[in-house]
């Protein structure tokens, strides 16, 4: 049991139950819990002051809306692996008596602190097997589906994690032949070419991307599949903190074939485009594609409102649109997917929960049973590029 042995663990939940509860269980495994209470900014000074720890567990259920500040001061200011867990979608969720997770969910947490701090835990076993030849810790646990780094508010973490991460080369897809195994048609797509759209009087295609936490990560590996010749348009749901759309924008752009801007009021979308719906101003799609800001706040918590971009597109363009959830936590984007599944029968898809950052939000979509595909992102990028283009199509 003593898995975790050696390993400083931080917690953080909104519930003083959750957080004994939590405390109680990591020390069964080995953990020193060095520090455990509720996430605001005193909790984060005395982190990044006066506690040395490995890792951080946050327990989503209640201390991400608790304070916000204290979130974005946390990912700015600390410099550790992140593990947000929502207990809310552990579907293996049955605990015993007295206790607030099952132990397929605490196993689950335990294996992805492992993969965290793996050397540290490497060390210590080591150690402690030239010490008392006891047996190897048991590496062979499940990684959570619901835990990982990174926040709604969109931070320089994201930023960082979006120029550094390589593009996947190789890909395998259930329902669809590997990139490997689809033969290349006579031009190969050079990503840098010009990614200016081509002149098209009326968008036709015009597909919503929802993300939120790990988000900008997933949607970029998506991107950086398409080829620049699909018929599609992109708007982009993301949910950002205030001034960040331009940099998302700018970001995606330099890795993509496919031209990313910020939404600008009176502009027309066009095939080989992806525009970033503004977080400030209320966005709507007319059936030509030319886009209108409109007065009055998003509904709901989140911004921009994921369910009003697919309610807006969707109305305008009918069965010419389709859903895509990324990564991300809650359920923003589940209401108005239903009405899009019931009025006009379409494509929603949504990335696999093994490849997200947190799977919250495509995991609720697809418990509505409204998904009809689940993929990693470049399987996603594959997937729309066989719809629109048949199989001879070919993705650098």
């Amino acid at each position: 049991m003593q898995k975790l042995k050696g390993v400083q663990l931080v917690i953080a939940s909104g519930s003083e139950t959750v957080q004994k509860c939590l405390k109680k269980l990591f020390a069964k495994y080995g953990a020193d819990v060095v520090l455990c209470g509720f996430l605001n900014l005193k909790f984060v000074e005395q982190l990044e002051h006066n506690v040395m720890a490995d890792v951080i567990l946050i327990d989503m259920d209640d201390s991400y809306e608790e304070d916000d500040d204290a979130l974005d001061l946390l990912l700015e200011k600390v410099d550790l692996p992140i593990l947000f867990h929502d207990n809310a979608f552990d579907e293996l969720n049955d605990p015993k008596d007295g206790e607030c997770f099952s132990a397929p969910a605490v196993e689950k947490l335990a294996a992805k602190i492992i993969e965290l701090v793996g050397d540290k835990v490497s060390h210590q076993e080591t150690s402690d097997e030239v010490a008392t030849n006891e047996s190897q810790i048991d590496h062979t646990d499940e990684l959570s589906e619901s835990v990982s780094e990174s926040s709604d508010s969109l931070n320089r973490q994201d930023f960082q994690t979006l120029e550094a991460t390589p593009t996947v080369d190789v890909l395998e897809i259930d329902d669809e032949p590997a990139v490997a195994d689809i033969e290349p048609s006579a031009s190969i797509i050079d990503s840098s070419a010009n990614k200016e759209p081509d002149t098209i009087p009326d968008v036709t295609n015009v597909w919503i991307l929802g993300a939120s936490i790990g988000g900008p990560e997933a949607v970029k590996r998506f991107l950086a599949r398409l080829p620049k010749e699909l018929p599609v348009a992109f708007v982009l749901a993301q949910h950002l903190g205030d001034g960040f759309v331009s940099l998302l924008a700018n970001q995606l752009d330099r890795i993509s074939n496919f031209y990313v801007k910020e939404a600008v009021s009176g502009d027309t979308l066009k095939h080989g485009e992806v525009v970033v719906v503004p977080v400030d101003n209320k966005m709507s799609l007319d059936k030509k594609g030319q886009i209108k800001f409109i007065e009055g706040d998003w509904k709901g918590h989140y911004k921009p409102s994921i369910d009003c971009v697919i309610d807006d597109v969707t109305s305008s363009f009918k069965k010419q649109s389709g859903v895509i959830i990324f990564s991300g936590m809650g359920a923003d984007g589940v209401l108005a997917s239903q009405q899009f599944a019931d009025k006009y029968d379409g494509d929603i898809w949504a990335q696999s929960t093994d490849t997200c950052v947190i799977s919250s939000m495509p995991d609720s979509v697809r418990k509505a049973n409204l998904v009809s595909y689940s993929g990693s992102p470049e399987a996603l990028a594959l997937k729309i590029a066989v719809q629109y283009m048949g199989k001879d199509c070919y993705i650098v």
